[in-house]
């Protein structure tokens, strides 16, 4: 799994054609097919705290079943930088 924040995606790679099943803290699930380049990504809850855990499985195409796969939630804690011009009167 790549980096998991509050808003973004989840997101990550796995076997090309593989079925990646992510499995949300609450139990809900989403499902997808990684791409022909092993780049998967399933829409964000918006659910998900700080500190949470998601974690993902792969299905090749020949049946065989990855161990999961975990991420943590990381909160976007940077504040937004404010950019001023000085204007002298």
């Amino acid at each position: 799994l790549d980096p998991i924040n509050a808003t973004d995606p989840v997101s990550g790679t796995a076997e090309a054609g593989s079925t990646v099943t992510v499995t949300y803290p609450d139990g809900t699930t989403a499902t997808v097919v990684a791409g022909t380049d092993g780049t998967w990504s399933v829409p964000n809850p918006g659910n998900l705290v700080d500190g949470d855990t998601v974690t993902a499985t792969a299905t090749d195409p020949a049946g065989n079943t990855s161990l999961p796969g975990t991420g943590t939630v990381s909160a976007d804690i940077t504040a937004p930088v404010v950019a001023l011009d000085d204007v002298l009167t």
